[in-house]
């Protein structure tokens, strides 16, 4: 299960990103994007509403490639 502590953080059903802005730094070329250049995407989990674990991804040391998308209405 998902303990929520990781860097970014997105959660549902209304919109709610969490992210450290000490560590994803605004883009002063483009205010919509914050990042990160010496971090990589480790490990991706995603629980449902009750915290039950639907994907793990299990650690990846080396980094892991990801777009995830989320759409609303």
């Amino acid at each position: 299960m998902s303990d929520g502590s990781g860097e970014i953080i997105i959660k549902g059903a209304s919109v709610h990103l969490e992210f450290n802005g000490a560590i994803f730094i605004k883009d002063p070329s483009d205010p919509k994007k914050h990042d990160s250049p010496s971090r990589k995407i480790t490990q991706i989990v995603v629980a449902d509403q009750d915290g039950v674990e639907k994907f793990n991804s299990g650690e990846n040391p080396g980094g892991l490639k990801w777009t995830v998308t989320v759409s609303t209405k």
